[in-house]
C-alpha cells in the first residue's frame, strides 16, 4: 500500500512540475543552410527554478515511447557537433530566458539524418538535507518527495536531399472511441506530419493527431486516433496522413477502411 501511494504521489508531482516550464520550439529541424536555433524557456510556476542543460540520445519505439541510448549505441548522434549556451539557467516566476545552439558538421560527413535531444533538467536551488531517525513508529508513514522535471526536445539535422516512402496499413482496427492504424515508413529520413480521419460523405474530420514523428530507427508507428463523434457500423472512412511542407519531397498518403 505504501509503495502504491508513493507511486501515485510521485506521478502527480511530476505532472504538476512539467506544467511549470514552457519550452518553444518543441522540435528543431536543421540543415546545412539553417544550422542554428533559439529556445525560449518560461517559468510558469510560483517559485524560482534552476535547470541544467545538456544533450542525450534516444531511440523511438513503434508505440511512440523512447529509450535512452549509450554513446556506443547512438550511431547518428548530433550531440558532438552542437554548441549551445548557456548550460545552466535560473528562471524567476513568470520570467523567461533564451538558449542558443548551432550545429556544425564536418564537410566529409556522410549524407543522412542526425539527431539528439536537448534536455532541460530541473535541479535544486539549494542542497537538500535528510534527517535520520533511530526510532520509527511502525504505525507512522512519513513521506518526503521532491519532484524535479526533465524536458527533452529533439534536434535533427539532415545532410543531403533525403526521402522517405509512406504507407497506411489498410487493415486498420476500429472501436467506438478510436481508430487504430499503422503508419509505415521506409527511406533515409524521418517523417513528420498530421493524420486525419475523414467521413468522405459529410467531409467532416472526425479524428486527428498533429505533429506525429516517425524517426529513422523505426519503420512503422502504431497510432490510436481518438474520434470526436459516434460512427455507425458499416461507415466508410478515409485516413489521410500529410507530411510537413518543410520536408524534402513531402508526401500525402491515404487509406480507406469500413467500420
Amino acid at each position: 500500500m505504501k509503495k502504491f501511494l508513493l507511486g501515485c504521489i510521485a506521478a502527480l508531482l511530476a505532472f504538476n512540475a512539467s506544467a511549470n516550464l514552457l519550452v518553444n520550439p518543441t522540435r528543431v529541424e536543421l540543415d546545412r543552410k539553417n544550422n542554428s536555433a533559439v529556445f525560449s524557456l518560461v517559468n510558469k510556476g510560483s517559485t524560482p527554478a534552476r535547470y541544467n542543460i545538456y544533450f542525450e540520445d534516444k531511440k523511438m519505439l513503434a508505440n511512440g515511447e523512447y529509450v535512452t541510448l549509450s554513446k556506443q549505441e547512438a550511431t547518428h548522434s548530433l550531440a558532438s557537433f552542437v554548441r549551445y549556451s548557456p548550460r545552466r539557467v535560473n528562471i524567476e516566476p513568470e520570467q523567461g530566458v533564451r538558449v542558443r545552439l548551432a550545429a556544425r558538421l564536418p564537410r566529409d560527413i556522410a549524407n543522412g539524418e542526425y539527431r539528439s535531444y536537448i534536455v532541460f533538467h530541473q535541479i535544486p536551488l539549494t542542497p537538500t538535507t535528510q534527517t535520520n531517525s533511530t526510532e520509527q513508529d511502525a504505525d507512522t508513514f512519513s513521506l518526503s518527495i521532491s519532484a524535479f522535471m526533465k524536458v527533452a526536445i529533439p534536434v535533427l539535422m539532415r545532410v543531403g536531399d533525403l526521402t522517405s516512402e509512406l504507407k497506411i496499413d489498410s487493415n486498420a482496427n476500429d472501436s467506438k472511441q478510436s481508430i487504430e492504424v499503422t503508419l509505415q515508413r521506409t527511406g533515409e529520413r524521418s517523417s513528420i506530419g498530421d493524420i486525419e480521419v475523414i467521413n468522405p460523405v459529410t467531409k467532416q474530420v472526425i479524428g486527428a493527431m498533429k505533429n506525429i514523428a516517425i524517426y529513422t530507427e523505426v519503420n512503422q508507428r502504431q497510432l490510436s486516433i481518438p474520434l470526436n463523434q459516434p460512427v455507425a457500423v458499416g461507415t466508410e472512412l478515409l485516413v489521410r496522413y500529410q507530411e510537413n511542407d518543410s520536408l524534402f519531397q513531402a508526401q500525402t498518403v491515404e487509406a480507406s477502411l469500413i467500420l
